[in-house]
C-alpha cells in the first residue's frame, strides 16, 4: 500500500486524485494492489481489459480519475 496514492469514494464511486504512475508501477507486478481509501478503508485495484476496477465488498466498479 503506497501513501503516494489517492483514491477517495464518494457517491460516484471511487476517484483516482493523485499517483497515477505510483499505481500503475504497483500494478506492474501482478496487475492488482490494495491501497488504502480515506474514510472507507482498504480496497484491491485491478487492471482489467475494462480498465481499473476497484474490488470492494464483492463488487467491481471503476476507478474514475479527474
Amino acid at each position: 500500500m503506497s501513501p503516494d496514492i489517492l483514491i477517495i469514494q464518494d457517491q460516484a464511486g471511487f476517484h483516482l486524485l493523485h499517483g497515477y504512475l505510483h499505481l500503475a508501477m504497483a500494478l506492474n507486478d501482478s496487475g492488482r494492489t490494495a491501497i488504502d481509501v480515506p474514510e472507507f478503508g482498504t480496497v484491491l485495484v485491478a487492471r482489467t481489459a475494462d480498465g481499473l476496477m476497484v474490488e470492494t465488498e464483492g463488487r467491481h466498479l471503476p476507478l474514475l480519475s479527474n
